[in-house]
């Protein structure tokens, strides 16, 4: 879409103007040693860490099924056991938490 005037508002005054500061930006991108043109793209090391970790977990299984084995072969052979007092405590410190 382009617009060309609106009621004499000299929108090709604006648009000019913003030719203008946008060569001039460029112009000071090219100073600074890039060439008009290029696109360069900076990545910091946060980044990199956030994107390596962001890999290791997309490669970690969801289930860890030697664990879920120990535990579905001890239930069903009735030696599994609970910590009460620890699950209570967990379920008591989840609901404050939620406050």
């Amino acid at each position: 879409m382009k617009i060309t005037d609106i009621q004499g508002t000299g929108v090709s005054q604006l648009q000019s103007e913003q030719t203008a500061s946008v060569g001039s930006r460029a112009g000071k991108t090219s100073t600074e040693g890039l060439s008009a043109g290029s696109d360069n793209i900076v990545v910091s090391q946060e980044a990199r860490l956030m994107q390596k970790a962001a890999d290791i977990i997309g490669q970690t299984p969801d289930v860890r099924q030697d664990k879920v084995d120990s535990l579905q072969q001890a239930v069903n052979q009735g030696t599994y056991s609970a910590d009460t007092q620890k699950v209570a405590n967990s379920m008591i410190a989840d609901m404050l938490m939620e406050r």
